[in-house]
Order: C-alpha cells, then structure tokens, then sequence
C-alpha cells in the first residue's frame, strides 16, 4: 500500500513539475504583453 501512495505522489511531483516548464513561460508572456 505505501508502495502504490510513494508511486502516485512521484507521478504528480512529474506533472506538476512538466506543467510547471510549460506554464511559467505562458505565464511570463501574457504578463510582458500586460506590462507594455
């Protein structure tokens, strides 16, 4: 059981961190267009 809860919270610890590369510079974008 401990096993299958270290496995699930990596999985989300790898999303979070591939949505994280993908969103940051989304993120810087739209606030360097809102600043100019």
């Amino acid at each position: 059981m401990d096993e299958k809860i270290y496995q699930i919270a990596e999985q989300i610890v790898q999303l979070h961190q591939k949505a994280y590369e993908v969103y940051l510079p989304l993120v810087e974008d739209v606030c360097n267009r809102t600043v100019s």
